[in-house]
């Protein structure tokens, strides 16, 4: 049995966060007018299988973007569930069995839609339900307010006529249609005469053979000449192919051994460079290794920085310095200490003999006073200007030393201290040293030099060749790829392989276009003569082909008489059957309406009878009459009576659930509860969901058992009403 488990409205019509839960067998809806009972039951309609026109009717009356429900419905151990969103048409589902997930769906399904996806939705569908159309629905399980009679285009009732029969898959009036045609293209012309169209095509084939033997027969004759120039032609070119391919053969395994040797020539090249520049390579690491050596073995000269010479030597350079300013103030200092006397003694002692022999005549020759007195007058003056202007000179001169002393000694001190700052940063770098050993030094320092330079001159070199590691390394790959190849050259040479010159290659390689040249030829001339061969072949050998199509002709002519016998036989047939076989499924739909349509008028109606076309009439004392010649009352019995047995032959082993909205409105008491009899005996193999208005449902013989659901005016689910 398949049975709807639960419905949820988030947004659809009225109803804004409502859910439904029903259980298999008999359950009874009931809510006043406009409760929302219709919408309920459209709602799983339409999210099963979509609405093609009506969506725009159950868009949420508060507004909003929303217009969704929910529907789970179990069957077979199962239970799917699915969701679908009508403004969009995206549906979800998903059918699980216990806790495991047998199929899981998500896509758009629109009613008009065509893609891969709504077609995977509607299969799956149609494998649960057995149809996959919402018209299908409403017109079978589902019936719906003033909404019992069957109604649709011929494709509706085609398509109920097929699962009526079991045969959906097939359109044998189709199939009946096909033959038909087929018939009438073998036996008559466009236009509508009536002749045999196939059996004049293989007649007239049949001449223009006979026309073929004749030529046929005339170019057998031909056929020897060609034979024996072909036969020269083939061997020729069988012998020119066979050389040319040894030829070619030789040629190439030349070919490689001179590409073998030109690389073994480049490698053998690359192998003494690589080897040369290893031992440059070696030969500059051991002399670097060797400066090194020599380096250390200077010392604490090696160590110095760049420039320390330069220092030392102006330290040695302001030590002589030093001591020729000191020498210099020495000699200054003498000079100062022993100038010369300011008076001359010679002058002087001459002016004291000059004034005691005035002194003397004064006493003792008064008249050679006066000579010898201003004699003595003029030397006394003379000696005392010489000896202020002597004076003078001698405090210049003095000064001037004086000064000359002050200035050394100044630049004595100034260089002093660099010299002592001079020798702290020499101390620094070489300790106490003498400087006696300055000399010394200074050559260690020039020697060292000159060893950095030369370790300098070594590092440029190797900076400008590869690492001895890569050196030895591509040295070494080398010579295996080197070994490579000359075995490579060995094995092509082998033993007596004579090994052509370049001239001689080039010869072979003219020797081997001009035969080449030959060969192709003579394989045109080889493919003319086939072809020659072939056209005199079609002529003159076909005679046996010709000669089977001619006897398949007359089979074929045979087979046609008795396909076109066949063709009609089978339309004949095939209608006959057809006829039979609709009257017979009719039969069984009349039948099943015939005993739901006694219990639901009470006994008062007992025949019904359905035409190819789903008209239904009804037997009124022995006579068919239209249902619409009946009352209200006894058309919707009918009409429902219809869909229950349409419904449960369409069902089949399903056991499809009937969605009942309110079709009793026209039923009198006693029908009413001849109504409620029936579909309890139904609720025992299918659901049933019946909507109602009317509180007297509430309180019908057996309503206690049944699942009651009350709809509130606010379209909410009022509580089960097992206790009414």
């Amino acid at each position: 049995m398949l049975w709807i488990s639960r419905v949820e409205l988030p947004a659809f019509g009225r109803f804004r966060g409502a859910s439904f839960t029903f259980r298999p067998g008999m359950n009874l809806v009931y809510g006043r007018n406009e409760a929302g009972k219709s919408t309920l039951v459209s709602a799983i309609s339409g999210t099963i299988f979509g609405f093609r026109k009506e969506r725009d009717r159950f868009v949420p009356w508060t507004g909003g973007e929303r217009c969704e429900a929910r529907v789970s419905f179990t069957y077979n151990g199962r239970e799917m569930t699915i969701a679908r969103d009508f403004l969009s048409d995206r549906v979800q589902a998903i059918e699980r069995d216990g806790e495991r997930t047998l199929w899981r769906f998500e896509g758009k399904v629109s009613p008009l839609g065509r893609s891969s996806e709504r077609e995977e939705y509607l299969a799956k569908i149609e494998d649960v339900w057995g149809f996959a159309e919402g018209d299908i629905f409403r017109n079978s399980v589902y019936v719906g307010q003033r909404d019992l009679r069957i109604e649709g285009d011929a494709g509706l009732t085609t398509r109920i006529k097929q699962l009526l029969s079991g045969f959906a898959e097939l359109d044998y009036d189709a199939v009946v249609e096909s033959l038909e045609k087929e018939l009438f293209e073998l036996t008559k012309r466009p236009g509508g005469r009536s002749r045999d169209r196939e059996l004049e095509e293989v007649r007239a084939r049949m001449a223009v053979l006979a026309e073929q033997w004749r030529e046929a027969s005339r170019a057998v004759s031909e056929l020897a000449a060609l034979d024996g120039t072909l036969a020269e032609l083939r061997t020729a070119v069988a012998t020119g192919r066979e050389d040319l391919e040894k030829g070619k053969r030789y040629l190439e395994r030349v070919s490689r051994y001179h590409e073998a040797a030109a690389r073994e020539e480049a490698l053998r090249k690359d192998y003494d460079r690589i080897r040369a520049e290893r031992e440059k390579v070696e030969a500059l690491t051991a002399k670097r290794q060797s400066v090194e050596e020599r380096l250390a073995s200077l010392g604490e000269a090696a160590g110095l920085p760049d420039g320390f010479a330069r220092t030392l030597e102006a330290w040695v350079d302001g030590s002589e310095r030093l001591a020729a300013l000191e020498r210099e103030l020495a000699s200054l200092s003498a000079d100062r200490t022993h100038a010369g006397p300011v008076l001359q003694v010679p002058v002087l002692i001459l002016a004291l003999l000059l004034w005691g022999g005035a002194t003397g005549a004064w006493f003792l020759l008064p008249q050679a006073w006066l000579p010898l007195a201003g004699c003595a007058l003029v030397i006394t003056v003379f000696l005392l200007v010489r000896t202020v202007r002597a004076g003078q000179v001698r405090s210049a001169e003095t000064a001037r030393i004086q000064g000359r002393i002050d200035g050394l000694s100044a630049d004595a001190v100034r260089l002093r201290e660099e010299l002592d700052q001079t020798e702290s940063e020499l101390e620094k770098r070489l300790g106490t040293f003498d400087p006696l050993r300055v000399g010394d030094i200074l050559r260690e320092i020039d020697r060292a030099a000159e060893v950095r330079g030369e370790l300098a001159r070594i590092e440029s070199a190797l900076g400008v060749l590869p690492p001895l590691e890569s050196i030895r390394s591509q040295e070494v790959e080398l010579a295996r790829e080197l070994a490579v190849t000359r075995e490579g050259m060995e094995t092509l040479i082998g033993r007596g392989f004579p090994v052509m010159s370049p001239r001689e290659y080039a010869e072979a390689e003219e020797k081997m276009r001009r035969l080449e040249s030959e060969v192709t030829e003579n394989e045109r001339l080889c493919l003319a003569r086939e072809q020659e061969l072939a056209v005199l072949r079609r002529r003159g050998l076909d005679l046996e082909a010709i000669a089977e199509e001619g006897e398949e002709l007359k089979s074929r002519e045979t087979r046609l008489v008795r396909r076109v016998e066949a063709l009609r036989l089978a339309v004949d047939l095939l209608r006959e059957t057809l006829d039979e076989y609709r009257a017979t499924y009719l039969s069984r739909l009349g039948s099943e309406i015939n005993g739901k349509l006694y219990n639901l008028t009470a006994g008062r109606y007992r025949e019904a009878i359905l035409d190819d076309g789903f008209a239904l009439s009804i037997g009124v004392e022995g006579t068919p009459r239209p249902v619409g010649a009946l009352s209200c009352g006894a058309q919707d019995q009918a009409y429902l009576a219809t869909r229950l047995a349409l419904g449960g032959i369409l069902s089949r082993s399903r056991k499809l659930p009937f969605l009942l909205d309110d079709p009793l409105v026209h039923f009198d008491e006693e029908r009413r509860a001849a109504a409620l009899a029936a579909l309890n005996v139904a609720a025992s193999d299918h659901q049933v969901i019946l909507l109602v208005h009317d509180e007297r449902y509430l309180k019908a013989r057996g309503a206690d058992l049944w699942h009651r659901v009350k709809i509130d005016t606010k379209g909410q689910q009022d509580g089960q009403l097992h206790l009414l």
